[in-house]
């Protein structure tokens, strides 16, 4: 518990908590934005995808973003290019290993997601008078 309090009180020194090094900062950083879990999400389940079935199952993103999004996956470390030299063009993206170590805690995040939305599901049934029937 110490070492916890010390640890915040670095954070919290600067005056600005995004100036200090926060892993938790950092990994928010690395992982956030809009597409980039809905990405890792697919390839979690899919392990090796082209890129066009990537865009196929991204309902709503468009191809810039799609290749902004994973340019920045792939700088980062978390998953891999894979390029063939053919015509038409192919291209595949996987998990690196680094990715591959997300998955744990992007699972217990989607657990605790969860809970929270039943949580509020049932907090705002409560509060606006409606009750289960048993």
């Amino acid at each position: 518990m110490k070492k916890l309090k010390t640890e915040t009180k670095k954070l919290f020194e600067s005056g600005n908590v995004y100036c200090a090094e926060c892993p938790l900062l950092y990994a928010v950083k690395i992982i956030g934005g809009k597409w980039k879990l809905p990405i890792l999400w697919q390839l979690f389940d899919a392990h090796v995808v082209r890129y066009n079935e990537l865009q196929r199952s991204l309902v709503g993103i468009t191809s810039m973003m799609l290749s902004k999004s994973l340019k920045e996956l792939e700088g980062n470390g978390l998953i891999e290019r894979i390029q063939y030299d053919c015509i038409p063009p192919k291209v595949e993206y996987k998990l690196s290993e680094r990715g591959r170590a997300l998955e744990p805690s992007l699972r217990q995040l989607k657990k605790w997601g969860k809970e929270q939305l039943t949580y509020e599901q049932q907090h705002a049934l409560i509060s606006s008078g409606i009750t289960k029937k048993e």
